[in-house]
């Protein structure tokens, strides 16, 4: 193989003038020259440029000089893991299945939950998931239903929470009747300073 070809342009050098190879960057553009005195190959310039530092590359388009070389990012091959394949979920094996009937028994009494009971309490003191729970529920038992410490506090809590609704209300009707009267009095003290000017200058 000859090399890469360049073109050659007659430049000045040491003050005489004479043939040479150009290369140029195809970042910055920036340009050097290999002297064609003696009838040098296109493979020797390409040798010199190299030299210089230049990467040369297969044609003007991919020839960089040193400097853009060295901001050039380094790019690293990450060699890709291969996918971790995720475990199949646990199903409810017939112990599993055992242990929360078990339980049920004693606690989901006449349709209902026994306080403190629910599906998530019986599924963190089994340690079973909690659809585990709720199938065995609704397969032997029941629904889930209500409990009666929920339903307490939900009687207690309606009427505080409408009565917070209410005052937030009232609270905010009166916040916008003391901003107009804000208003009002700034508009009054307005008129007042006027006043007292006009009087002054009397």
């Amino acid at each position: 193989m000859n090399g890469r070809t360049f073109p050659i342009e007659r430049i000045e050098k040491d003050g005489n003038n004479c043939m040479a190879a150009r290369i140029e960057c195809c970042q910055c553009e920036a340009v050097s020259y290999s002297s064609s005195r003696g009838g040098l190959s296109p493979k020797a310039h390409e040798q010199h440029f190299r030299a210089q530092g230049w990467s040369v590359g297969n044609g003007p388009r991919r020839d960089m000089c040193p400097e853009c070389q060295k901001r050039k990012p380094n790019l690293k091959v990450v060699k890709m893991e291969p996918a971790i394949k995720a475990d199949a979920p646990r199903e409810m094996s017939r112990e599993d299945r055992r242990i929360i009937t078990s339980k049920l028994d004693d606690i989901y009494l006449d349709g209902r939950y026994s306080v403190p009971w629910t599906d998530a309490a019986v599924a963190r003191d089994l340690g079973v998931p909690r659809a585990w729970v709720a199938e065995v529920r609704d397969q032997f038992f029941g629904p889930e239903g209500s409990n009666p410490e929920f339903d307490e506090f939900l009687v207690k809590a309606a009427p505080i929470i409408a009565e917070m609704r209410n005052l937030h209300k009232s609270v905010h009707s009166q916040l916008e009747q003391c901003r107009a009267i804000t208003t009002r009095v700034e508009e009054i003290e307005r008129m007042g300073r006027r006043i007292e000017k006009e009087i002054g200058r009397a």
